[in-house]
């Protein structure tokens, strides 16, 4: 028995030897045999195990971390889906609003121009209106002088009848507002016609139907004693002036 446990320690000197001196590597196996002798002649042997094999469940430890990173990495994909997404959106916002501003633009040159053509037409209007007034002023008797219209009518009347028959048609006894408008009236009538100045109210205060003073027109263009109160034939009535 002595022996056997003698022989037992040189053999694990000598590989211990061998394991230093670089015979052995670090992952390999050592296995050693070691011999028993009983008593009755039997003998056992055991075997063991020394090395760097990974423990029993090391596998299992890693599968975790290797979720994680998958997991970790879809998250980065989808922030740098999101990021694009923003992206597109806000080129397509900015897309959208400068195209906005450049209807706009061509919208307000497109007013301007209509504005424009607008006062064309309204000037043409005018001028056709004018000059259909014109021609229905010579089919009715009536005369244009200036953008105004006159009437010369030869039928016999008092003052308040005419003004009466002038307002029936929806105007009134002439107003003489300059010189040029009294010559104009001087040179186209042929006998005494009424005009819109009356002192009916007060004695010697003359006024245009208008109720403006003789005088406001600045037109005081009159022979002597005028305006006067006049009914024709010489007579007078204190009411009305006639030219």
């Amino acid at each position: 028995m002595d022996n056997i446990y003698g022989n037992s320690e040189i053999v694990f000197s000598h590989l211990e030897g061998r394991q230093d001196s670089g015979f052995f590597k670090g992952s390999q196996d050592i296995y050693a045999n070691t011999v028993e002798q009983e008593s009755g002649g039997k003998q056992s042997s055991s075997i063991e195990h020394t090395g760097s094999s990974p423990p029993l469940g090391a596998e299992k430890s890693g599968a975790p971390c290797r979720h994680l990173l998958v997991l970790l990495a879809v998250l980065c994909l989808a922030l740098l889906a999101g990021l694009i997404a923003l992206g597109i959106l806000y080129v397509q916002k900015s897309n959208r609003s400068d195209s906005l501003e450049e209807r706009n633009r061509t919208l307000s040159v497109s007013l301007a121009g209509t504005e424009r053509k607008l006062e064309e037409l309204l000037l043409r209007y005018k001028n056709l209106t004018d000059t259909l007034s014109a021609y229905r002023a010579k089919d009715t008797g009536w005369t244009i002088h200036q953008g105004s219209c006159y009437l010369f009518s030869s039928e016999k009347m008092n003052w308040l009848q005419s003004q009466e028959y002038c307002m029936s048609k929806g105007t009134h006894l002439v107003i003489i507002k300059n010189q040029q408008e009294q010559d104009f009236l001087s040179s186209s009538i042929r006998e005494t016609h009424w005009i819109g100045l009356n002192d009916r109210e007060t004695e010697g205060r003359w006024v245009w139907v208008d109720n403006t003073t003789v005088d406001s027109h600045g037109t005081q263009h009159w022979f002597g004693k005028e305006p006067d109160n006049w009914a024709g034939a010489g007579t007078r009535t204190g009411k009305t002036a006639a030219v």
